[in-house]
């Protein structure tokens, strides 16, 4: 479904990306982890076109970037780290408004706008917060409400940047679990995050970035058995645990000194 092929990204005169090549299928559930700076959101960015490039990115054998707005946003929806939505408006009316691709502008919505925004609602479990404003949503109600949004817009690759931050334990895990479910209900997700609990719980495949290079891509179990880990994150300030499949394994140890 997704190749990107020798992608380079330089900003400002400095290379961001540094010739990444990887592809992906419908269905994964990918996350993208590494430190700060390490490239991730550029990465991200850059694979739904919203930043110039180098090199190839391909979707179902044509690349992205040659293609008209509409047909990106039936391919590709991007959910940026921090989005506000603006309007005070119910989150109703945000749902039919990620449907733009397949409407003309004031046109009713078809019964397949309705059966897309329905599945949304299912998936994230957001029927409830329908009469709501967006005003009133909590952060992690709103992250729910953005994912929403993005798999009604019915495109096949989701591109999420840190749908986890400054959430707490139990949303976090809440979030996680929709986007394992988008995924397994056929969408190719890639996720950037922080948070590596959830992202070797939950997610299928790992690419870890490390100054703007691949270093990992593999399996979360792989991933803790290489001991890449340790070349990622500070090794003295964490424990690594054995990998097992639904439960943590990442935990802070001793006083980490500024």
């Amino acid at each position: 479904m997704l190749e990107v092929r020798s992608l380079s990204v330089e900003i400002s005169g400095k290379e961001i990306i540094k010739d990444i090549t990887f592809s992906a299928e419908k269905s994964e559930n990918i996350s993208l982890i590494g430190t700060n700076g390490a490239g991730k959101t550029t990465l991200l960015r850059a694979v739904s076109t919203l930043l110039k490039h180098s090199g190839s990115v391909l979707a179902n054998g044509v690349e992205v970037a040659s293609m008209s707005e509409r047909e990106r946003a039936k391919l590709i929806s991007f959910v940026p780290q921090g989005a506000e939505i603006t309007g005070d408006f119910d989150v109703s009316h945000f749902l039919e408004l990620s449907r733009y691709p397949y409407r003309k502008p004031w046109e009713q919505l078809s019964a397949e706008d309705k059966t897309a925004i329905e599945k949304a609602l299912e998936l994230t479990g957001t029927r409830k917060f329908l009469s709501r404003k967006i005003g009133t949503l909590s952060g992690g109600e709103r992250q729910r409400i953005l994912i929403a949004g993005a798999i009604a817009q019915d495109s096949e690759i989701l591109l999420l940047d840190e749908p986890l931050t400054y959430l707490d334990p139990v949303q976090r895990i809440g979030i996680s679990e929709i986007i394992r479910k988008t995924a397994a209900s056929g969408k190719l997700v890639i996720t950037v995050t922080h948070e590596i609990n959830e992202a070797l719980v939950f997610s299928d495949r790992i690419l870890a970035l490390k100054e703007g290079r691949l270093v990992f891509d593999g399996t979360p179990d792989e991933l803790v058995k290489s001991g890449e880990l340790k070349t990622l994150f500070n090794s003295d300030f964490m424990t690594f645990g054995a990998f097992e499949k639904g439960k943590a394994l990442v935990f802070p140890t001793g006083n980490i000194q500024a």
